[in-house]
């Protein structure tokens, strides 16, 4: 939820954002010197301005793609 809200606040104020998931956090844990005890790293968020606008993406349904036995 805090990441949402960071990224609407980015929003808000001109700024583009873009969550990444797919990392190795251990990896990162320890180029960060993080205490891999304590912290365990779960996003990494981008923010800054764009270079160049962004496309459409189309996006199926739920119901075009689910369905229940």
């Amino acid at each position: 939820m805090f990441a949402m809200q960071l990224m609407l606040a980015a929003r808000a104020h001109g700024y583009d954002t873009n969550p990444i998931g797919g990392f190795e956090a251990d990896q990162l844990a320890a180029a960060f010197n993080l205490d891999q005890e304590r912290y365990t790293p779960v996003l990494i968020l981008a923010i800054g301005k764009a270079n160049e606008e962004g496309y459409n993406s189309i996006r199926l349904r739920s119901d075009e793609i689910t369905f229940w036995k």
